[in-house]
């Protein structure tokens, strides 16, 4: 008896011991990507999907280019579909290439395909990056095939600088005014243990090149393949390339020309801009905090590489001051077309005083303050026409080791002399 009882438990470790992450018996086609899309809309996947007790996945600790792959492998562990990468860590060739859902490289992790996948992103997490996303496991797509489910790849670098900026957003879904329901993660939220961000009617504003852009995941079985083997439902293109290089600061413009399904009225686009800009605005004092709390445990010491790419803010900003310039174009659109009459006069008198320093209305002062106050120190608070004074004169800092009071423009000399990385 004690024998058969041995070779149970044996048997059953064995078992264990070989376990794929999950097994797939499903295939990807595009009756499962179009679930793929419905489900990333969906309020499955939320903010704290990596970070709830309740979340079958918590302990995930993905940033940017993890939370990518990790959204796309929890569906298809969900719907026992393949998931498969090129593995970072094995030989190019042969059976280390790839790392996939098959792998019982994770066995440890627990019995359960969740607890195995949390590791499996985890391991991800430590050897690939937006880099290897872009340039293995994705491929661009045509502008109207822009959808729930794509991803958006950028990669930003000043030539005086050695290293880049590069970051991912999942998209959750395109709105009917061809903007973007965005959902990501970043390394300061994965050192912090905090949500992913989500952000309603997103814009973009770093140009597709190369491997950037607007990419969606290849399916494991055509994983080897150049994309122009891809089959075309799949809507491979480099269209979004050429268009770029042609269009400059006005693809972008095109692009949601192309995706949209109706205009708006020139007071609701107006309003929501403006609503969007001082949310933009508001996340950035979050971004900030987080840096000079990190800057506080540290007792002020110089950050290094890895803290530096986490909590400084340069693309950020720059997303911000593009934010300011769009809605100025579209404030300027709306009064050349003489499209101003149907806009109400005190939104006006609010967007002149942030654009062209007009504060001659009776209420603007008040105006300005209830449209958005920012307290971004103690002790400390502006609208956004003082805000976009201080971008736009590059008195903004994005490096982690400056004061608050330099971060914000608020002080001009004595910056830190910390290293700046890029």
């Amino acid at each position: 008896m004690f024998k058969l009882i041995l070779l149970s438990l044996t048997l059953i470790t064995t078992s264990i011991s070989q376990a794929a992450v999950w097994e797939d018996t499903n295939s990807w086609s595009m009756e499962w990507e179009a679930k793929y899309q419905e489900w990333i809309k969906s309020d499955a996947v939320h903010k704290n999907l990596f970070i709830s007790p309740e979340s079958k996945y918590h302990g995930m600790l993905p940033d940017c280019a993890d939370a990518a792959y990790a959204i796309r492998a929890i569906f298809s562990l969900e719907n026992k579909l393949p998931f498969k990468v090129i593995n970072p860590s094995g030989s190019r060739n042969g059976i280390y290439r790839h790392l996939d859902n098959r792998s019982n490289k994770f066995d440890s992790a627990g019995s359960t395909p969740e607890a195995r996948l949390v590791a499996m992103i985890n391991y991800l997490g430590d050897s690939v990056g937006t880099e290897h996303l872009a340039h293995y496991d994705t491929y661009p797509v045509k502008i109207e095939s822009v959808d729930s489910g794509t991803l958006f790849l950028y990669k930003y670098k000043k030539w005086y600088h050695k290293n880049a900026i590069r970051h991912t957003y999942n998209i959750k879904d395109v709105t009917k005014y061809g903007d973007y329901d965005v959902i990501y993660s970043t390394q300061a939220i994965v050192k912090d243990k905090l949500p992913m961000i989500r952000r309603m009617n997103h814009n973009f504003s770093n140009l597709p090149h190369g491997a950037w852009g607007y990419k969606r995941f290849i399916w494991p079985e055509f994983d080897g393949r150049s994309n122009d083997e891809l089959p075309r439902e799949l809507e491979y293109s480099e269209e979004q390339f050429k268009m770029a290089d042609k269009l400059g600061e006005r693809f972008f413009r095109f692009v949601k020309n192309q995706l949209k399904e109706e205009d708006e009225n020139p007071q609701q686009l107006l309003y929501r801009k403006l609503q969007d800009l001082c949310q933009e605005a508001m996340d950035r004092i979050e971004y900030v905090n987080q840096g000079w709390n990190h800057h506080l445990r540290t007792g002020g010491k110089c950050m290094d590489y890895e803290d530096y790419d986490a909590y400084s803010t340069p693309s950020r900003d720059r997303a911000l001051e593009n934010s300011f310039k769009r809605l100025e174009a579209d404030f300027d659109e709306v009064v050349s077309r003489g499209l101003d009459t149907l806009v109400k006069k005190r939104l006006i008198e609010v967007l002149r005083a942030i654009f062209k320093g007009d504060n001659d209305g009776p209420y603007v002062s008040e105006d300005l303050a209830n449209t958005c106050t920012l307290k971004y120190r103690e002790g400390a608070s502006m609208n956004l026409a003082t805000l976009w004074e201080r971008l736009e004169k590059g008195r903004l800092s994005s490096h982690p080791n400056d004061s608050l009071e330099h971060r914000w423009g608020e002080k001009k000399f004595g910056r830190t002399n910390c290293k700046k990385w890029y």
